[in-house]
């Protein structure tokens, strides 16, 4: 019976430590998920919901990979070892079969079941459960630190901004006499929007939207009227006793009021969404592509097309230019693209331009753009992109090297015959052995190595033969025969520096054609890389383009320029000091007002009204009309752009009204919009007749007496 005892104490201990450990690790499971939550409602505006399916992931992970499960009654009995002293060491033989113990396993094991009855719990089955709980704890401080500093952020940013981003309904000032009023927006069928209603007269809509207003007045009304842009006035029409409907096509910006009862209601603004066209961005290839000879005639078109409301069609518009002269011939053809359009607002797509399939042969190019059609149908397309093969015929071929200026006339042949060559080995690899093939590709390559360094001398770079310095017939003189004057040190240093060998000063080139010279050197060294390493087919391209650019630079290093000499007309004495001075303006006669520079002045004048009535509460008869003009140009403006330039007509009409009353606000509304329309009005510089000096001043104004 003790026998059972001890080892259900031992069982007892074992289902109790994994009970704590599996409670600390779903605790922590929890805390975690909390956290995270919180994170995702603060940062990105996610429900409390995400609590339960990010506890439940961390449960199951816990779960999984936590080794609870794997704690046994052997663990168990090791740790009371551990932990108790008078225990022995011996706990694991409470464990074991009585049959299977000696005689002194069997005193022992009656001694440690005596002893195991006297202990206490262990504090350390508490350890996981402690440690958890505290986790969970700090954690949840956190969380309820994090929220409620959030909330009070939000309660306290900026008591003025929240007045001011109220929503439209809240600021707006309906008119006495309105008992409802709803507004029905249905937006044209290509954006996909779903028909939506509004309680605010001010609207923004989508361009070509239905807009239909439905008010219900309190009395007995005859008319009920919506003013657009101070210029149309349309009536409602009744549909009940008290009911008033208004369907109308809104295409372009402004405003509107209500007139009701021969009273007119606060300013409202309506906001136009015009359709943007679809953008197209073509991520490769380049603008300018030209595939070198020796290469697989093809280009992967990579390219991302976006619309507001979405893509209906795309294709490739490509024209094919083959020939030269006068017998060049154009072929336009259209590409589709490799993707279905079902209205997408984001497009990614690639497609492979096989010049070959085209027709396409060497010295002809293709040139393309991107057309796109949205579901309004608008157009856009990209801008041109150029694909060319060069002619390999035309590089190969020694026409023009015999006239005009060269400067390079025995090099050209000798890069032509190593691409020659090179060809021709490629063509009998099958028929050669392999040590042949190898030779072969290296003693090209040797002779690509002698031209490079034949035409390096043009750049003055160093031999690779390893000498440095002059040899006694390098074919001019240092003045070494001199000997300096005593105490000259820059004589000295004249007679042993090297003042010639800086390659960027030692040539009579061009900069551009130096660095023409440097990019063939560039190709030629990539050749002779390939040769040496005896793959002649990849050296192909690079021999080809240094080919392209040598007789590139042939063409450009001739130049004509042809004498010209300048014959006047002879003077004759007699019409000197004669001709007519209506024409000219004088210095001295000012400028002519024209109604733009009026207008500017107007404006000018009402900001300095707006700014005096500030202290004297008093608006003088003429400032009357400055306002005037100011109202007018405010007006015009708050067609274009209602949600800028409303509210500072409406406070203009306040001024003028009632201009002692005239709050503080509303002139400095007035004078921000005014200043913008001077800024955007301010004439351009422009060249003027305008002549400085104080002596050809005095001149002008002699002539005009």
């Amino acid at each position: 019976m003790a026998e059972q005892k001890g080892h259900h104490i031992i069982e007892m201990l074992r289902r109790k430590w994994q009970r704590n450990f599996l409670s600390g690790a779903l605790l922590s499971g929890l805390a975690f998920a909390l956290l995270l939550a919180t994170a995702l409602n603060i940062f990105a505006k996610v429900g409390w919901w995400s609590v339960a399916p990010m506890a439940t992931l961390a449960f199951i992970i816990v779960y999984l990979l936590r080794p609870f499960r794997r704690i046994s009654n052997e663990n168990i009995a090791s740790f009371l070892n551990r932990t108790y002293p008078q225990l022995e060491e011996s706990s694991q033989l409470l464990l074991a079969p009585a049959d299977s113990l000696t005689l002194l396993q069997q005193l022992q094991k009656q001694k440690i079941e005596k002893e195991i009855l006297r202990i206490t719990t262990p504090s350390d089955l508490l350890r996981p459960l402690k440690k958890a709980a505290l986790t969970f704890t700090s954690i949840l401080v956190v969380c309820v630190i994090a929220i409620t500093a959030k909330a009070h952020f939000l309660n306290n940013v900026d008591h003025d901004q929240i007045k001011n981003t109220l929503s439209p309904n809240e600021k707006e000032i309906i008119p006495p006499g309105i008992k409802m009023f709803s507004v029905m927006i249905t937006p044209p069928s290509y954006t996909r929007m779903q028909k939506r209603e509004q309680e605010q007269f001010s609207l923004k809509v989508e361009e070509g939207s239905q807009v239909s207003w439905l008010i219900k007045t309190t009395g007995e009304i005859d008319s009920v009227h919506l003013r657009f842009n101070n210029k149309e006035s349309v009536a409602l029409k009744r549909t009940n006793t008290n009911e008033w409907t208004l369907n109308r096509l809104v295409k372009e910006a402004g405003f509107y009021q209500l007139e009701l009862a021969g009273n007119s209601s606060a300013l409202y603004t309506l906001e136009v969404i015009h359709d943007q066209p679809a953008n197209i961005r073509i991520i490769s290839p380049q603008q300018y592509t030209t595939i070198e000879p020796g290469r697989k005639p093809v280009s992967n078109l990579r390219l991302q097309i976006s619309d507001d409301y979405g893509i209906s069609n795309a294709l490739i518009i490509a024209t094919k230019a083959s020939g030269k002269g006068e017998s060049v011939s154009f072929k336009e053809q259209q590409l589709s693209l490799p993707v279905q359009f079902n209205g997408q607002k984001n497009i990614e797509t690639s497609k492979l331009i096989d010049l070959a399939s085209m027709g396409l042969q060497g010295g002809d190019e293709l040139y393309f753009y991107i057309k796109a059609t949205d579901n309004h149908g608008q157009e856009s397309r990209s801008d041109m992109y150029f694909i060319s093969l060069p002619d390999t015929a035309e590089l190969l071929s020694l026409s023009g090297m015999d006239s005009g200026v060269d400067q390079f006339p025995e090099y050209f042949r000798s890069q032509r015959q190593i691409i020659i060559d090179t060809e021709k080995l490629l063509k009998e690899q099958s028929s050669v052995s392999k040590d042949t093939f190898n030779t072969r590709s290296n003693q090209l390559g040797i002779e690509q190595k002698l031209l490079r360094l034949r035409y390096g001398k043009f750049l003055v770079e160093e031999n690779e033969s390893g000498g440095e310095g002059h040899s006694p017939d390098d074919g001019h003189d240092h003045g070494a025969g001199e000997e300096p004057a005593y105490g000259d040190v820059q004589a000295m240093i004249d007679q042993y520096a090297h003042k010639h060998d800086n390659a960027e000063d030692a040539t009579f080139f061009e900069p551009q054609q130096k660095a023409q010279l440097k990019a063939i050197l560039t190709e030629m060294w990539n050749s002779e890389l390939k040769l040496r390493t005896y793959v002649p087919a990849e050296a192909l391209p690079y021999q080809y383009k240094a080919l392209r650019l040598l007789k590139d630079l042939q063409q450009k290093s001739r130049a004509y320029v042809s004498k010209t000499s300048i014959r006047m007309p002879p003077l004759k004495p007699e019409k000197r000091l004669t001709g007519k001075l209506e024409k000219i303006d004088p210095a001295s006669q000012p400028p002519k007002q024209t109604a733009e520079d009026k207008q500017l002045e107007q404006l000018r004048n009402a900001v300095t009204a707006l700014e005096m009535l500030k202290q004297k509460k008093q608006l003088p008869i003429e400032d009357q009309q400055a306002l005037i003009a100011a109202e007018k140009a405010i007006s015009e403006k708050a067609m274009a752009q209602p949600v800028f330039f409303l509210p500072a007509l409406s406070a203009v009409r306040s001024v003028m009204a009632a201009p002692a009353s005239a709050s503080k606000q509303d002139i400095l509304s007035i004078q921000k919009a005014l200043q913008q329309i001077i800024i955007s009005d301010v004439e351009l510089p422009r060249k003027t007749n305008n002549r400085s000096g104080s002596l050809a001043d005095h001149y002008f104004k002699k002539l005009n007496q």
